[in-house]
């Protein structure tokens, strides 16, 4: 029998451990291990952060939707030990394969940053998106009291994707807890290093973005270096000197890396992301494969490895279970290859930025929004299943 781990139920690792169902041969054990009973869609942790949707929208049990062939554990992973093949657990007995996928995600990267793991909120998974939105309307609600108009600023340090639609989404979050708790105005600053935001998107899209933003009130500062997070203000440059923008709301979303695991187990990593083959595994180990943000594959187009998102992790997912049964049965393994369908980006409940199809059509405002929504759709329905999607997607049908 072969033994076969899938550490991590994101993106990937689901994807993977369904291909394996499908093409690995029999005898083949398969076990998937997550921290976590259930799957977060963790695209959509901006809208649970801003308090716009329900935490049953974007989470599922992961056991519902395996099949029936695969095992599943609940454990923490702590170590992998690539000599040995085993692998350790914080809270579980140690687990031995003849082949391992690792695919445990991303955390937030503060990049040593003075203040900010101290001071300053991250967006990383369910937990600290109930954290963010539970802060925001504390402050807001001590206003009555505190007269400080430090609890009225909300500021999200990072204009990359995940904070673009994050403010987005703050948009219809403030004027509703502004009218709940009768407060004056209530401030959302932007602070972002680069001087053009969403780089990912055509000019026009993002530019299309940033005034959307600051016509709904978002106070948008490009190019503005942050130096320190103090527990109440955001330390940045300005010339020679500092200056402070002060808030008692602090989220941080710069970056990410992959998980600390990938740095304990002794692999060799940048920000937690480990360089494999196009088959994604690795040379001097092929029986260890790595997929999503714990991965890094190179784009031919580019040289550059190709960016961390689900699309891609969905893809790797699929690849490497391929791999994966494929290499049992002594088979030819596959490179992996990927081309973007598309971006889209939300800008809140009905608007967004779309770039789609082999033309790279592009679409803002409500159509751009409907492609967002069919976006979180055909993930549910690819992570999960028709009946996950029926009960919990955003198009009617």
């Amino acid at each position: 029998m072969t033994d076969v781990l899938i550490l991590g139920a994101g993106y990937a690792g689901i994807r993977a451990a369904k291909m394996l169902a499908k093409y690995a041969p029999a005898g083949t054990n398969v076990t998937l291990i997550d921290k976590n009973v259930v799957h977060q869609e963790k695209t959509q942790l901006h809208e649970i952060a801003a308090g716009t949707m329900p935490v049953d929208k974007i989470t599922f049990n992961i056991r519902d939707v395996l099949p029936k062939s695969i095992n599943f554990v609940q454990a923490e992973v702590s170590k992998v030990n690539v000599e040995d093949k085993t692998v350790d657990f914080t809270d579980h007995d140690t687990m031995p394969y003849d082949y391992v996928l690792i695919a445990l995600g991303f955390r937030s990267e503060d990049f040593g940053l003075p203040g900010a793991a101290e001071n300053a909120l991250p967006l990383e998974d369910v937990a600290t998106a109930q954290n963010i939105y539970e802060t925001i309307e504390a402050h807001v609600a001590n206003f009555a009291k505190s007269k400080d108009h430090k609890d009225l600023t909300i500021i999200v340090a990072g204009a990359g994707f995940t904070g673009i639609e994050l403010l987005g989404e703050l948009t219809h979050t403030v004027p509703a807890l502004q009218k709940k708790y009768n407060t004056p105005d209530i401030k959302v600053v932007s602070m972002e290093m680069a001087t053009r935001i969403l780089p990912m998107f055509d000019e026009s899209l993002a530019e299309y973005a940033m005034n959307y933003l600051e016509d709904n009130g978002i106070d948008m500062m490009t190019g503005t270096k942050i130096t320190k997070i103090e527990p109440n203000a955001v330390v940045y440059a300005d010339g020679d000197s500092e200056k402070r923008i002060y808030g008692n709301t602090i989220i941080w979303t710069v970056g990410v890396s992959g998980s600390k695991v990938i740095s304990d187990s002794g692999f060799e990593q940048r920000r937690d992301r480990v360089m494999v083959t196009e088959h994604l595994n690795l040379a001097d180990h092929p029986e260890v494969f790595l997929a999503g943000d714990d991965s890094a594959v190179m784009d031919p187009s580019t040289d550059r490895p190709y960016p961390t998102t689900a699309q891609i992790s969905t893809k790797q997912g699929d690849v490497a279970g391929k791999n994966i049964a494929a290499a049992i049965s002594g088979q030819a393994l596959t490179p992996f290859t990927y081309e973007a369908v598309g971006t889209v980006a939300s800008l809140g409940g009905k608007d967004g930025i779309a770039q789609v199809g082999g033309k790279q059509r592009k679409y803002r405002g409500f159509m751009a929004k409907i492609l967002k929504k069919a976006v979180v759709d055909k993930s549910l329905l690819d992570d999960a299943n028709l009946s996950t999607m029926l009960k919990k997607g955003r198009l009617p049908l």
